[in-house]
């Protein structure tokens, strides 16, 4: 390799341990599946939100239809630059207990998802 080739390399590698504090384990299949009905009634309660073509849901409206659900350490803010998915609207993230449940809410479109906390230990990166 020449010497170009491998500071590239090097540079490739440095980058993806960068972005490694957001990768997320495996969820053991027992958790995995309350997480799952969690995301759903998450689903759930923020389409209410939205419906009949509401505007975007504010942070307290969904803070609180989250909390709702029952997830503890609820987290409702706008995107970093850390985080990933879109750059507007809000995330949010709760803590079931073994498994996070988050996504986004955007006026038109709300994602849930569910998984294990961060590398770095939470369930969302820090704001940025």
């Amino acid at each position: 390799m020449t010497d170009e080739q491998l500071r590239q390399e090097e540079f490739l590698r440095q980058q993806a341990a960068n972005k490694a504090f957001r990768q997320r384990g495996n969820l053991e299949p027992a958790a995995a599946e309350g997480a799952h009905a969690c995301a759903v009634e998450v689903q759930r309660v923020l389409n209410l939100l939205t419906v009949g073509g509401r505007d975007a849901p504010e942070e307290e409206a969904v803070r609180q239809a989250v909390a709702g659900t029952g997830l503890l350490d609820v987290v409702v803010r706008p995107p970093g630059r850390l985080d990933l998915g879109p750059g507007d609207g809000l995330i949010f993230s709760g803590w079931t207990g073994r498994a996070c449940v988050f996504g986004s809410v955007r006026q038109d479109d709300i994602t849930v998802e569910f998984g294990t906390r961060i590398a770095d230990g939470g369930c969302l990166p820090a704001p940025g």
